[in-house]
């Protein structure tokens, strides 16, 4: 390998490890967020779909619930996913497990963008910041009643602002700033 790329990889791999660190802060605050509004009084099923956080996430959640004490019940690999389908019965699926009531926890995330208009005195430059909402159900089972309800949202703030224009004028401003400019000239021009 050449030497004089040496320096460059190295400068890449501190910057992959560094945003590495910053996802994984941030999936640790996210989860234990989400993990403060949900109640541990009953066993839970977990329900986690988030994207390409979804795995990551998951994992947190499910961490950060067992600190908290919860009763987290994991559904057989052989059964069909019998908690989100409308026909099938959940009361079959409690029984299987000996219990009578449980709480289904559907984690769900939105991907939200924040327009950011930056002005200046001859030009502006809009900016698209995305932000995590995150919507936690909690849903009594069998019956399937709807306890509570939380919407949480989250700036990303480890990764770059995508879609930044380049900067425009606005339309009247180089003829303000023209004007402007040709008085002062012609001010000190005619003034001895």
């Amino acid at each position: 390998m050449p030497k004089h790329l040496i320096l460059p990889l190295l400068i890449a791999c501190f910057c992959s490890l560094a945003g590495a660190r910053a996802a994984a802060e941030e999936t640790d605050r996210i989860s234990s967020r989400i993990a403060e509004v949900i109640a541990v009084d009953q066993p839970l099923f977990l329900s986690v779909n988030a994207g390409d956080l979804s795995s990551t996430l998951d994992f947190k959640l499910r961490r950060q619930l067992l600190l908290k004490g919860a009763d987290l019940r994991e559904t057989r690999q052989t059964e069909p996913d019998l908690l989100t389908e409308g026909e099938a019965d959940p009361g079959l699926l409690l029984a299987s497990y000996a219990l009578r009531s449980a709480t289904l926890v559907e984690v769900n995330l939105e991907l939200k963008w924040e327009t950011i208009e930056r002005k200046s005195f001859l030009s502006y430059r809009s900016e698209r910041k995305p932000y995590y909402t995150f919507e936690v159900k909690q849903i009594s089972l069998p019956d399937y009643q709807l306890k509570q309800i939380d919407q949480l949202s989250f700036a990303v703030e480890d990764q770059r602002v995508e879609n930044r224009s380049p900067a425009h004028l606005k339309w009247f401003e180089p003829a303000l700033a023209t004007t402007a400019l040709a008085s002062l000239i012609y001010l000190l021009w005619t003034t001895e």
